[in-house]
């Protein structure tokens, strides 16, 4: 079973990139596309006061329809990382990072 995970190429998106861009400028060194123990991809692994977090990038591949619902896989995965791997997983929801980008938008206009 987990060799089947390592087989799926990992589908990264701009909407990721900007999270471990961001990241990666906020001094937390993400690791892409880590392969857990449990044989889950996580988007971006970080360490923050000496504890690792997983970082989830969860867009619209990650929900049912146009809701804010999570596939059953999201759910699965959301659930069971913590748990076989023993790290918190952290998901940064589409909607969220977007009013971020918004928010920053403004203020740089603002100027």
């Amino acid at each position: 079973m987990l060799q089947r995970f390592h087989l799926q190429e990992p589908t990264l998106s701009k909407r990721q990139d900007d999270v471990v861009a961001q990241l990666s400028y906020i001094g937390l060194d993400p690791k892409e596309e880590v392969i857990m123990e449990s044989g889950y991809r996580i988007d971006a692994l970080v360490e923050v006061n000496g504890k690792q977090v997983c970082i989830e990038v969860d867009g619209l591949s990650h929900l049912i329809g146009k809701n804010r619902s999570p596939l059953g896989i999201t759910i699965l995965k959301r659930r069971q990382v913590p748990s076989i791997d023993g790290i918190e997983l952290v998901s940064v929801p589409h909607w969220d990072w977007q009013k971020i980008v918004n928010d920053k938008k403004k203020k740089q206009g603002a100027h």
